[in-house]
C-alpha cells in the first residue's frame, strides 16, 4: 500500500508500507485503534521521509486509494470488509476525489 499523509489538505507520499507489526511479530493488517509498528519504504528514486524530521504522530498518515481498489474491494472481498471500513473508503474516497 502506498502511505502518504495530508499536509495543507494535500497527498504527500510517504513512500510504500512493507510491513505492519505488534510487539515483534509481522501481522496481515491492522484494525482501527491498535498500535502497531510500520515500516515505510522510499517509492524508487525517492528520498527517504524521516519519521520526526518530514512528519510526526500528529500527521494524518493514510493509504493511497484508487477508483480500481475500491472496485476491486467490492467485487472480491465485499463481505470481508466491515462496516467501519466502508465508512474509512467513504472519507478517503472524498479526501481523494474519487467519484
Amino acid at each position: 500500500m502506498v502511505a502518504g499523509m495530508i499536509e495543507d489538505e494535500r497527498f504527500v507520499c510517504v513512500g510504500i508500507c512493507t510491513t505492519i507489526e505488534i510487539n515483534h511479530k509481522i501481522i496481515d493488517s491492522a484494525k482501527k485503534g491498535q498500535e502497531v509498528c510500520i515500516k515505510i519504504e522510499p517509492l524508487g528514486g525517492d528520498a527517504p521521509k524521516m519519521y520526526g524530521r518530514h512528519f510526526d504522530h500528529t500527521d494524518l498518515l493514510v493509504s493511497k486509494i484508487t477508483r480500481e481498489s475500491i472496485d476491486t474491494l467490492k467485487k472480491y472481498f465485499r463481505d470481508d470488509v466491515q462496516k467501519t471500513d466502508w465508512q474509512l473508503i467513504i472519507d478517503l474516497k472524498k479526501l481523494f476525489e474519487i467519484l
